[in-house]
């Protein structure tokens, strides 16, 4: 193993393969909905990115890395029927989820699948609302184009972690893999992914090409008892990638080792709390 930093090639394509889990629509959508039944803040962080602002003019919208839809989901209500907008997601399967969400939210929906390349296409100031969930650091040198394609009163919300994320639970799978000898010193997987941009970067990357920036922090962790734990697994099961470092081999059998200690540990304590924080940013007044 090594501790050298990992080249710039090497970050992509680590990115490329976290992405690459969500291709799983089935277990993606039972997994989203554990988290929702499991977190202790019942708040809908979607209500809370949208509370204050006025969407009552908004004509043109668009998701970007739009998943199965739920930030369009949360919109239902928020603006006039049969407003459009339209979805931009790598992942072609996705597409008939999220087309189901535009009707579940009363909008006139397009998919787009190309990734998020496709925001070059499209025409600059000429977008009210762009919106993206727990996406944005994937691709965050496409900022500027954010800011390209939005109206001058045009509005940019995006909702991320914050950096550190699930601390304890980071320290605790640290602990394991090293205990097993799998695991070096270096950050998993989805802390170097949400680098990109969080809580640490997040206002400094914007006001490029934001006038305006308000953020809103969220705290909330998920909950997890003993009888529950099936629902933990598929959770880890999901998200293994995130956890393990990928420049060591076994992943299969790293994961049944965390997963067999973590069930052990929940026993004794009869629960898993992992902490979870995030931030949402209301951008406005493009540059």
């Amino acid at each position: 193993m090594t501790n050298s930093l990992p080249s710039e090639n090497h970050k992509n394509k680590v990115k490329s393969s976290l992405g690459d889990v969500f291709c799983d629509l089935k277990t993606h959508l039972e997994v989203a909905d554990i988290i929702q039944n499991h977190k202790s803040n019942r708040q809908d962080i979607r209500e809370i990115a949208l509370a204050e602002l006025n969407l009552s003019k908004v004509k043109s919208i668009i998701d970007l890395g739009c998943g199965f839809g739920f930030f369009t989901r949360g919109l239902v209500g928020k603006v006039k029927k049969n407003t459009k907008i339209i979805g931009v997601d790598r992942h072609v399967k996705c597409k008939q989820f999220y087309l189901d969400s535009c009707k579940h939210a009363e909008l006139k929906g397009q998919f787009i699948s190309g990734g998020i390349g496709e925001i070059k296409s499209i025409k600059e100031n000429s977008i009210d609302l762009v919106i993206c969930s727990y996406a944005l650091y994937f691709f965050p040198e496409y900022l500027e184009d954010i800011a390209r394609i939005l109206k001058s009163d045009g509005t940019f919300v995006a909702i991320t972690h914050s950096y550190p994320h699930m601390v304890e639970f980071t320290t605790y799978v640290k602990t394991i893999l090293h205990g097993a000898g799998f695991y070096s010193g270096n950050n998993l997987p989805y802390e170097e992914l949400i680098k990109g941009f969080s809580n640490v970067n997040g206002v400094e990357l914007l006001s490029k090409w934001f006038g305006t920036i308000k953020s809103e922090k969220i705290t909330s962790s998920l909950v997890f008892n003993y009888d529950d734990y099936h629902c933990f697994e598929k959770y880890f099961r999901f998200k293994k990638s995130f956890f393990i470092p990928p420049n060591i081999t076994n992943e299969d059998v790293q994961c049944e080792v965390i997963l067999e200690s973590l069930k052990n540990d929940m026993k004794l304590q009869s629960k898993i709390e992992i902490s979870k924080k995030d931030i949402i940013f209301i951008c406005q007044k493009p540059t």
